[in-house]
């Protein structure tokens, strides 16, 4: 007749008990982190849900403002335009058009206008895309991002811009008084014109709970090898 017994090592056990309350302090700060992406979730899908309203004096907390659907009225400065590389919406290659916008205030901010083909990236091959007068703009402010490590640097000499430094923008044009974030303008219903606006895609990777159950399962596996390896067979 078979019997088992459990008998703990000193050293597998010392060894384990760490690497367990660490696997479920994994853990646990994933479910944290859960619930903060999905209450940050909620409160961006809020903003872009409301109504517009008026562009802040100024912007001290850009994360406060991010999403927040705003109205603005102004005049577009299409002679200081910059055309950042992108991929539209069916996978073409193209440009944004970022163009400074100023308002009846004297301040300037930054509008992404929206994308146009590749073959579209002269002015001269888009001239009704210039819109001229003053006007009400409606979007989304947008923060700022800075380069990817791997990816190019922007090159204002020959008006490529890869990611959105304000600040780089405000230098190589010579601009004053530029509000420090982005305003994407919003795709109107049923247009089909150029430049494509509605460039904001509220798409946030939201991987916690995968993450959680990967810590807690590897938990579960340690506690499983460490009872495996401690059971004894005696036959009696």
């Amino acid at each position: 007749m078979l019997t088992y017994k459990f008998k703990p090592r000193l050293w597998p056990t010392l060894m384990t008990i760490p690497l367990l309350m660490c696997l479920i302090l994994l853990g646990n700060w994933q479910v944290e982190r859960l619930d903060w992406k999905l209450g940050l979730i909620e409160k961006l899908k809020s903003r872009v849900e409301m109504a517009p309203v008026s562009l802040p004096t100024q912007s001290t907390q850009p994360d406060d403002l991010e999403y927040v659907s705003v109205s603005a009225s102004g005049i577009f400065d299409h002679y200081q335009e910059m055309t950042m590389y992108s991929v539209g919406p069916n996978g073409e290659p193209g440009y944004d058009l970022y163009t400074p916008f100023t308002l009846g205030d004297g301040r300037i901010i930054i509008v992404n206008r929206g994308w146009v083909h590749e073959q579209m990236k002269s002015q001269s091959d888009r001239t009704d895309t210039l819109v001229k007068g003053q006007i009400i703009i409606t979007g989304l402010l947008r923060k700022p991002w800075t380069k990817l490590w791997y990816g190019p640097a922007n090159e204002p000499d020959t008006n490529n811009w890869f990611y959105g430094d304000v600040n780089e923008m405000m230098a190589a044009k010579n601009l004053k008084n530029v509000f420090p974030m982005f305003l994407f303008a919003a795709k109107k219903e049923g247009d089909r014109s150029y430049p494509v606006a509605g460039r904001t895609e509220l798409n946030i990777v939201n991987n916690h709970l995968d993450y959680a159950l990967t810590w807690y399962g590897l938990a579960i596996v340690l506690l499983g090898i460490y009872f495996i390896a401690h059971i004894t067979r005696k036959e009696i």
